[in-house]
Formats: C-alpha cells, sequence, structure tokens
C-alpha cells in the first residue's frame, strides 16, 4: 500500500456562510499587508528584516513567552522610538484582535516570512545569473483589498473538528463554518485551507489515504510532444498501439471567449474611471457602485475559467494515464521546451494571448501526481529540434551542435517532409517520437523494422475531441489494424542507427 497526501476540495455556498469566511480572510489579508509595510519600513530604518518567527508574533502578542527576549527587547525598543513604526505596531495588535484566531495569525506570519526568504533567494540568483531574468525580483508588497483576487489561508488540527459526516471549522470565537463531508467519508483530516478566488469561496481538506500501489504491467515506453490546436500528441514503442493527438481547439476556444468577455468589462470599467476622474457626472456614488458590480463580475469570470480549467485538466490526465497502463506503458517522456519557451515569449499578440494563458505546466504536473498511483515514471525531455529531425536521423547529435543539416527533413506547417524515405509525416508525431528517442537514448526502436507500422503512427493518428477522450475512446479502440503496401528503407540507413 502506498501512503498518499491527498486534497478534496469543497467549494462553499449560502451568502451568510460565504460572508462569514470571506469577511475573516479579508482583515488576515489586511493584517498581511500591515506586516509587511513594517517589516519594510524597519529595514529602511534599522538597515535589517525582523524576520524571527517568535520575534514577529511576540510583538503582536499581550506577552512576549519566548526564548529570544533580548533580540525582542531589541527589536521592540526600535519601533517604539520610532512613531510612526510605534502606531503601526499598535494597528497591527488591533487588527489580530479584531481576527480572533491566533493559529491563522501564526500562518500568516510564517508565510510572510517564507515570501521574503523567496526573495532574498531570487536576488542571489538574479546577481549570479541576471539573463534569466526581465527585470529584478521586487521584495513582497502590501495588495490591495479590493482587487485581492486569491487568498488562502491554512489550519491546523485545533481549527476544526470531525463529527460524523461534518467538518465544523473554527473561524472567530462563537463563529463556525459547517461543511458536509462526502457520503461514506471515514478519512482522518490532517488540515484545512480555506481559500478565496474571485468571487468563489472553497475549502480544501487535507488527508492521507492508504492507495494499492500498481506496478506497470509492461515494458513500453511513450513520448508526447505539447502544441496548442493539438495539444497532447503521442506516439508509443507498443507497435499494436496507435498514435493519438488529443486536440486543444476547446480548451483555446474556452479561453479565447474567456479574453473577450474580459476584455468587455475591463473596457466599461475604463470608461467609468475615467467618468469619475473627470468629475462631469454629478452622481459618482452611482458610478462607484457600477464600478464595483463589474469588477466583481470580472473576478466570477476569472472563478468560472479556473473550474473549467481544472475540471478538464484533471480529465485530461486522468484518461491518459488509464489508457497508457492499460495499454502496457512505463515510462512517458514528455517535451519541456513549450513550457519553457513561454516565458518571455513573444510569437505575436494573437498567438501570445492564447499560447501563455493556457497551464500546460499544471497539466503536465497533473500527469506526474497521478502516475505515481499507476508507477509510472514522467520525464521532462529537451524537445529542441524534434519536430524538425528525422526520425531515422541522430536527433541527439543535432541537438549537441545545433547542425540543421543532419535534420534530412523540413517541417512545413503541421507537416513534416522526409527526405529519407521522401514521404510526408506528421510534424507533432514526429516531433513526439523523437522525443522518445531523446528521452529513451536510443536512436531505433523495435518497430522501425516494419515500416508499415511506423507510417501508420506517423501518418495516420487518432484525433480525439475532449469528449471523445471522456466518454468513447477506450485502449481497445487504440488497437492497430489493417495493412499497408511495404515500403524499404534506403540502404545504409539503419546501419547509421546502429
Amino acid at each position: 500500500m502506498l501512503s498518499s497526501k491527498r486534497v478534496l476540495t469543497i467549494r462553499v455556498g449560502g451568502k451568510e456562510r460565504k460572508r462569514k469566511v470571506r469577511t475573516l480572510l479579508l482583515d488576515l489579508a489586511h493584517f498581511r499587508n500591515m506586516l509587511i509595510i513594517l517589516i519594510t519600513k524597519y529595514k529602511e530604518l534599522y538597515g535589517m528584516y525582523p524576520l524571527h518567527q517568535s520575534i514577529l508574533y511576540g510583538l503582536v502578542a499581550k506577552t512576549y513567552t519566548g526564548k529570544y527576549r533580548q533580540e525582542f527587547e531589541k527589536v521592540l525598543k526600535n519601533i517604539e522610538s520610532n512613531p510612526k513604526l510605534g502606531e503601526l505596531l499598535k494597528k497591527l495588535k488591533t487588527q489580530k484582535e479584531r481576527i480572533d484566531n491566533p493559529h491563522y495569525v501564526q500562518y500568516v506570519i510564517r508565510q510572510v516570512i517564507r515570501d521574503f526568504k523567496s526573495f532574498f533567494k531570487a536576488v542571489e540568483n538574479f546577481r549570479a545569473n541576471p539573463e534569466r531574468f526581465k527585470e529584478a525580483p521586487r521584495p513582497p508588497k502590501p495588495k490591495k483589498l479590493r482587487y485581492l483576487m486569491n487568498f488562502s489561508v491554512e489550519g491546523n488540527a485545533n481549527t476544526f473538528k470531525q463529527e460524523g459526516d461534518k467538518l465544523i471549522i473554527k473561524l472567530r470565537n462563537g463563529k463556525y463554518l459547517k461543511v458536509k463531508l462526502p457520503k461514506d467519508f471515514s478519512l482522518r483530516v490532517s488540515s484545512v485551507r480555506l481559500k478565496l478566488f474571485g468571487n468563489d469561496l472553497y475549502v480544501d481538506l487535507v488527508y492521507e489515504q492508504e492507495v494499492e500501489a500498481r506496478n506497470p504491467v509492461g515494458e513500453y515506453t511513450a513520448g508526447i510532444d505539447i502544441g496548442l490546436d493539438e495539444m497532447l500528441s503521442l506516439v508509443s514503442e507498443n507497435p499494436n498501439l496507435k498514435s493519438f493527438v488529443i486536440s486543444g481547439k476547446e480548451i483555446k476556444a474556452f479561453n479565447q471567449w474567456f479574453n473577450k468577455e474580459r476584455a468587455k468589462l475591463r473596457s466599461q470599467m475604463d470608461c467609468l474611471k475615467n467618468e469619475i476622474k473627470r468629475g462631469d457626472y454629478k452622481d459618482t456614488k452611482k458610478l462607484e457602485r457600477k464600478l464595483r458590480e463589474l469588477e466583481i463580475k470580472e473576478k466570477v469570470l476569472s472563478a468560472h475559467r479556473k473550474r473549467w480549467l481544472d475540471n478538464n485538466l484533471h480529465k485530461i490526465a486522468r484518461k491518459l494515464l488509464d489508457l497508457l497502463y492499460e495499454t502496457g506503458h512505463k515510462v512517458i517522456y514528455i517535451g519541456k521546451n513549450a513550457l519553457e519557451s513561454k516565458n518571455g515569449v513573444n510569437l505575436g499578440k494573437r498567438t501570445n494571448q492564447n499560447f501563455v494563458s493556457i497551464p500546460f505546466r499544471r497539466l503536465v504536473e497533473l500527469i506526474k501526481y497521478k502516475a505515481q498511483q499507476y508507477g509510472i515514471e514522467v520525464v521532462e525531455v529537451d524537445e529542441s529540434y524534434t519536430s524538425k529531425t528525422s526520425p531515422f536521423a541522430n536527433v541527439m547529435e543535432i541537438q549537441r551542435t545545433k547542425n540543421k543539416e543532419l535534420c534530412y527533413g523540413e517541417r512545413m506547417g503541421n507537416l513534416f517532409k522526409d527526405k529519407v524515405l521522401n514521404k510526408v509525416f506528421h510534424a507533432d508525431l514526429v516531433g513526439a517520437l523523437n522525443i522518445m528517442r531523446v528521452g529513451a537514448k536510443l536512436l531505433r526502436l523495435s518497430f522501425y523494422e516494419n515500416l508499415k507500422i511506423l507510417f501508420i503512427k506517423l501518418c495516420n493518428p487518432l484525433r480525439l475531441k475532449l469528449i471523445d477522450l471522456f466518454y468513447k475512446v477506450s485502449s481497445e479502440s487504440l488497437w492497430i489494424g489493417g495493412s499497408r503496401q511495404g515500403v524499404s528503407v534506403p540502404a545504409g540507413w539503419m546501419e547509421k542507427l546502429g
């Protein structure tokens, strides 16, 4: 058995229930803002960041009970000697009393410390390799609560109790949130997270579950090329398995719809802001109410996009792993250049909007996460030159030398003209095949001897829309059938591959 930490996300409904949770999270976010301001101003005055957890919590506590009293008294004396810092500390204490939940306050303090340490690490990396950054890293800064889109806090076992089919979460003294658990949910919850995203509120239940560890039923490998219109193109080493392409057009179309709707809302918001700024309209409060309504609509739209994408990406990863496990795969090689190239990519306004906004990295992480249950290994591979290189060329040598003359082929849009066999293949499938060769460090695969199988894999993929992938396709429907006229490889090419 394999012990796996899992998360169950439950969406909070009900106007009053959402109000209670939202108010708490906004109070915690305000506490975080004031704490960041205090730490930053202390650094400006005294040349150091006070980032010790015990000292920071002691500053907002009634009395200090830690073991770093000398350091604490020094920091407290410095703060009290400055009127602005002293006033800020009083407000911070008042906000802590208003929150009335020390466990969540401790979490926010720890999170702020982690944010500053991440900033220090990023600065070190920037100094060592400035070419990897578009600009110098910036320290944590306060966020406007009005535009707060994403905020979460985590509570330990002291913040909730599990009673039968309900989980009772303490928000403040006398205020609780009751969450109904799924039917027959008998697992012990170790911690809970309260999350605000857009206009939605969620409760994440973190628990550990014993999962039966599976072992792969075969020794085959598969290569996956990631793209936009053709999101996942897969070629398998299994000679009996068809290559298939999972369409990304539904996700692309949804993303385009989202961008258009958000652009409409932002255009209306900009017009209202300009009217308020000019002061031509007498009833500015009415304009401000309209502006606030549009801001809420934008948050609702963003939350809808996140739910839709998460749902479909989970389904894609699960179905893909089911198919590969049933057809005897042990290792999956995934090209990673498409993921890394999104950082600072400039492919034109329209392509950037489509490509950069789609969370490919999230999909790969979900595939890795779900592959653990099946005992399947997922390896990310450098995919440079893979979709521009013949399956009969030494792709590892080409990546090393960057000599395009050794590719023995040419990519034309979504097609690849192979100069070895003088045939036309699907470019993304050629890329997936070469990704598999690079990952496995093999110049030739087991099915190379049978060219009709190679042609079927590279020329006739099964094209799957998302609805087909989720509800229609099965491992049996991916079986190769029929026959093709034999074609011989030009003399000497197999010897070159070894």
